[in-house]
C-alpha cells in the first residue's frame, strides 16, 4: 500500500529493516516483528487454553472419582499453568531470553518486598485454599462475623454470597490466618442447639417428653443414625427465675439451620401453651420490712 501511494523502493526496504531487525534500548534490541509475533502467539494460546479450561477440562473430570473441591482446584490451576505457559512462549517469540527474565524477577522481587506483599500473601493462599481444599464451592462457613455460602473461590479472592443476597471478596490470606468455621466440610449435616426456660415448679420429665416429640416430628431432625447421636433434652442450670434447659439435635442439612430452629421454637411454644407449662420471664420479689421509715 505504501508502494501504491508512492513509497520508493529505498523508503520500503528501510521500513522492512526495520520491522526485521528493530532497534536497540540500551543492550536490549526490539523486533517489532517479534513483538507482533509474541503477541499473537499470547492471543491465540490464552483463548485456546481458555477454551480447553471451559470445555475439556470438566467433560475429563466429570467421569473421574474425584470430590467437587478437588475438580474446582484442578480446573483453576489448569487456567493459571495456559496463561503462563502462554506467557513464556510470548517472551520466547519475543526475544527476551531466560537471563532477562531472571532480572525481571529480581527486579520485581524488591518491588514485593516492598509494596506488594499482601498481594502476594494472598495469591500464595489461594494455592493453598485450592490444594488443601478446607473450604469447597457450596460451603456454609463463618469467617470472623461474616458468614455465608463460598461462591468462588480464586487466586487471590473468595467470594462468599450472605443470606441477604449480598456478595463479600474476602481475601485468601484472612482465610488462612483466621479461624475459619466449616459447617458442611465432611457432610451437610450438623447440630442445633435451642435454648430453653420453664417455670420452677414445673415437671422437668413432662417438659422433656414435649421436647423430644417436638423434635421427632419435624422432617429434617434426624432421628436414628450410627453417625450421629438422636435428639437429646439437657439441663444446664438454675436461673433467678426459672431452669434452664437444652434441646440438641441433628438436622440434615446445616443450611436450613435457621428455618428449623424457628419452626422448632413455634412448635415448642405450641406444645407449652397446650400443656400449660409455663416460660417465665425475670421477676423480683420486694420485701418491706415493718418499722421502716422513708425520708423524703
Amino acid at each position: 500500500m505504501l508502494w501504491v501511494w508512492g513509497l520508493s523502493h529505498q523508503g520500503l526496504d528501510l521500513i522492512v529493516t526495520f520491522l526485521q531487525e528493530g532497534f536497540w534500548i540500551g543492550s536490549f534490541r526490539v523486533v517489532p516483528l517479534q513483538i507482533a509475533a509474541a503477541l499473537l502467539a499470547f492471543s491465540l494460546l490464552f483463548a485456546f487454553s481458555g477454551w480447553f479450561k471451559q470445555n475439556v477440562v470438566p467433560g475429563w473430570l466429570s467421569n473421574a472419582r474425584i470430590e467437587r473441591g478437588a475438580r474446582d482446584a484442578l480446573i483453576t490451576v489448569t487456567g493459571y499453568l495456559g496463561l503462563a505457559v502462554s506467557l513464556l512462549v510470548a517472551l520466547s517469540l519475543a526475544g527476551v531470553g531466560f537471563a532477562n527474565i531472571a532480572i525481571i524477577a529480581g527486579a520485581l522481587s524488591v518491588g514485593i518486598g516492598f509494596g506488594l506483599q499482601n498481594i502476594v500473601n494472598n495469591f500464595i493462599s489461594g494455592f493453598i485454599l485450592l490444594i488443601e481444599r478446607p473450604i469447597r464451592t457450596g460451603d456454609w462457613i463463618l469467617v470472623g462475623a461474616i458468614e455465608g455460602f463460598v461462591h468462588r473461590i480464586s487466586i487471590r479472592s473468595t467470594q462468599l454470597r450472605t443470606f441477604d443476597g449480598s456478595h463479600i471478596i474476602v481475601p485468601n490470606s484472612e482465610l488462612i490466618s483466621s479461624q475459619v468455621t466449616n459447617w458442611m466440610l465432611h457432610d451437610s449435616s450438623g447440630r442445633i442447639k435451642i435454648p430453653i426456660s420453664v417455670a420452677y415448679g414445673s415437671d422437668l420429665e413432662k417438659v422433656r417428653v414435649i421436647l423430644l416429640a417436638v423434635a421427632h416430628q419435624h422432617d429434617m431432625v434426624i432421628t436414628e443414625s450410627n453417625q450421629v447421636s438422636a435428639p437429646v433434652v439437657l439441663m444446664t442450670g438454675f436461673g433467678d427465675s426459672a431452669l434452664h434447659l437444652e434441646l440438641r439435635c441433628f438436622i440434615r442439612s446445616i443450611d436450613n439451620r435457621a428455618q428449623v430452629f424457628s419452626d422448632l421454637c413455634f412448635a415448642i411454644n405450641a406444645a407449652f401453651r397446650e400443656e400449660s407449662i409455663e416460660i417465665p420471664f425475670p421477676q423480683r420479689d420486694v420485701h418491706v420490712k415493718e418499722g421502716s421509715s422513708f425520708r423524703s
